[in-house]
């Protein structure tokens, strides 16, 4: 029975997970996260700098990781084509409906050519240094910095130099929240009854 108990405590915890953080989302992908056609706007992520731009579900460079089934690389341009040299920063938006110390946020990400992750207007650390952040995926966690309600997560792309054919692009995929329950859940969880 105690650990019957057990079970259904530990299942209750994780529930809030799913519900506590709302509006993220792999790249290139619906509100459902089922990939989008090549050449249609995210609906997720905002293209913020440079000004003017829209964040496009493009298809994927020959020398860029593959996306897998969940995500798609997103871009300036609604084709792979010679994109400008420069800072690229999208923008995510999502909101915590729990303690904001208890959440953590796991991924990975992929750069047409370096980057680095921002979190509420602060450096994560979080950064794919060099040219080629394009070849393979990178894991990343989220630990701190999170804030109860409204939370912006900026990933700023580098485009290095190029004279044809040097698209930019960002891949994020396998976003997943975890919520750590507070200590004092854990042990109620373990006290049970007789």
């Amino acid at each position: 029975m105690k650990k019957l108990l057990l079970c259904a405590m530990a299942a209750a915890l994780v529930v809030p997970a799913m519900a506590g953080v709302t509006g993220l989302y792999n790249t290139g992908v619906d509100d459902n996260g089922i990939p989008l056609a090549a050449d249609v706007a995210d609906p997720h992520y905002t293209l913020f700098s440079p000004e003017g731009l829209t964040a496009y579900a493009i298809t994927k460079h020959n020398a860029w990781v593959s996306p897998g089934s969940d995500a798609m690389w997103i871009g300036p341009t609604a084709s792979s084509v010679t994109d400008a040299e420069g800072w690229y920063v999208y923008r995510l938006t999502f909101d915590i409906a729990v303690d904001p110390a208890n959440v953590i946020i796991n991924g990975k990400w992929a750069t047409d050519n370096s980057g680095e992750i921002w979190l509420n207007g602060t450096e994560t650390g979080v950064t794919r240094l060099g040219e080629r952040g394009f070849e393979d995926l990178s894991d990343f966690t989220l630990l701190e910095g999170f804030a109860s309600g409204e939370n912006t997560l900026e990933f700023k792309v580098y485009n290095y130099p190029g004279t044809s054919g040097n698209p930019t692009g960002l891949l994020v995929t396998d976003l997943s929240v975890t919520i750590v329950p507070a200590p004092g859940a854990i042990l109620l969880a373990g006290i049970g009854t007789s």
